[in-house]
């Protein structure tokens, strides 16, 4: 029991350690405190943009289409490279914390590599006919 408690401990303690904040105030986004990128556009079209005002990420909603009643669109502008997803919907703040984990989002930048990789791994290919 002492074991399984110590396990634990230490299992909630490690994940702690290695989570980093992400908020969005004022569209602007901080990870760790430390503003890193801003949020442009509406409710169902959404711009991610570096702090120079780049923008970077394009995500859209999509609702009621033929491909289904709703799914993501994320483009990575730079490197004209997209997924969809509809198992998985994408908010704002989602996106960036998975990018985040995944590194592909570090320092914030994104690694050119890495998104082709991310998009890889997350694309479903909703639009493919």
């Amino acid at each position: 029991m002492k074991n399984l408690f110590f396990t634990l401990l230490f299992t909630i303690i490690g994940t702690a350690a290695f989570a980093q904040e992400i908020d969005i105030k004022d569209d602007v986004v901080t990870i760790d405190g430390k503003p890193c990128l801003k949020i442009g556009g509406g409710a169902n079209n959404v711009s991610i943009m570096d702090m120079e005002g780049n923008e970077i990420i394009f995500l859209k909603f999509i609702h009621g289409s033929k491909y289904g009643k709703v799914y993501n669109k994320i483009t990575f502008l730079d490197q004209k490279i997209s997924f969809t997803s509809q198992s998985y919907i994408y908010t704002k703040k989602l996106l960036i914390k998975k990018l985040v984990q995944d590194k592909t989002l570090s320092d914030c930048k994104l690694d050119p590599a890495k998104v082709e990789k991310f998009a890889l791994k997350m694309d479903e290919n909703i639009e493919k006919d």
